[in-house]
């Protein structure tokens, strides 16, 4: 019976971990669609992005398997707007080899384009 208890607690904090990174990612995004907004800059869309993207593959071959927009201001030097560098961050698969992209989500720059080991 104890060990069935901390069993439980563990799946408990996992799901509470995993909700907090959801939660986390959820504000990251709306603070780029709001700041963006308050700052009068017009982004890309997740579409255009992933488009972006996969035109960098033949189309046919490639897939997005995960997308973000945060403020990366501490990985780009902001042309934009002082204290603000939006970023699609993708992760796509082609050829059967995972891709990390970031892709500027002002002008749709590849800014980043990495095999990911």
């Amino acid at each position: 019976i104890m060990k069935s208890k901390f069993f439980l607690l563990a799946i408990v904090i996992a799901l509470v971990g995993v909700c907090a990174v959801s939660y986390a990612h959820d504000n990251d995004y709306q603070y780029v669609i709001q700041e963006a907004a308050r700052r009068n800059i017009k982004l890309i869309t997740e579409q255009q992005a992933m488009d972006i993207a996969i035109k960098r593959f033949a189309p046919d071959t490639a897939h997005i398997k995960e997308i973000d927009l945060d403020n990366e201001i501490d990985d780009y030097p902001t042309p934009h707007s002082e204290n603000f560098r939006p970023v699609y961050s993708l992760e796509c698969i082609a050829n059967g080899q995972e891709y990390d992209l970031d892709i500027d989500a002002v002008t749709g720059e590849i800014l980043k384009f990495k095999l990911d080991h």
